[in-house]
C-alpha cells in the first residue's frame, strides 16, 4: 500500500487520527498514525471493579456494632460506619491534595515573576 491509499483510508476511518504533536503537519518529522480505541477506558473498569468489591464488602459485614465516640453513642450497622470512614478519609485526602496543588501554583506564580 502506497502513501496515497493510507491518507485516503485513514481520512474515511474515524478510528484512524493524525498525531500533529510536532506542528510539523505531516511533513516528515516524528508525527505518527495514533489508533483510538471505543469502548471504556482502563481506568473506568479498575474503578468499576472496585465499587463491585467495596458493595460486596459493605453487604458482608451487615451485622451491628456498638461505638462511643462523642457524642455518638449507640448501636450502628457496621456498614454504616465503614462508609462514614471510607467518606472522611477520602474527604481528608482531597483536601490535602488540594492545599497542596494551591501551595504549588503560588510557588509557580512567585518564580516567574
Amino acid at each position: 500500500m502506497h502513501d496515497g491509499e493510507r491518507k485516503r483510508q485513514t481520512a474515511e476511518d474515524p478510528v484512524h487520527q493524525r498525531d500533529d504533536m510536532d506542528g510539523g503537519g505531516g511533513n516528515g518529522g516524528s508525527g505518527g498514525w495514533v489508533e483510538r480505541r471505543e469502548g471504556p477506558s482502563t481506568k473506568l473498569i479498575v474503578a468499576g471493579v472496585l465499587a463491585l468489591l467495596l458493595v460486596v464488602f459493605l453487604l458482608q459485614n451487615a451485622e451491628t456494632t456498638k461505638i462511643r465516640f462523642l457524642f455518638l453513642d449507640g448501636t450502628y450497622p457496621l456498614w454504616s460506619l465503614l462508609v462514614v470512614g471510607a467518606a472522611l478519609g477520602f474527604a481528608a485526602g482531597w483536601l490535602v491534595s488540594a492545599a497542596r496543588g494551591r501551595r504549588r501554583l503560588q510557588r509557580r506564580a512567585q518564580d516567574d515573576r
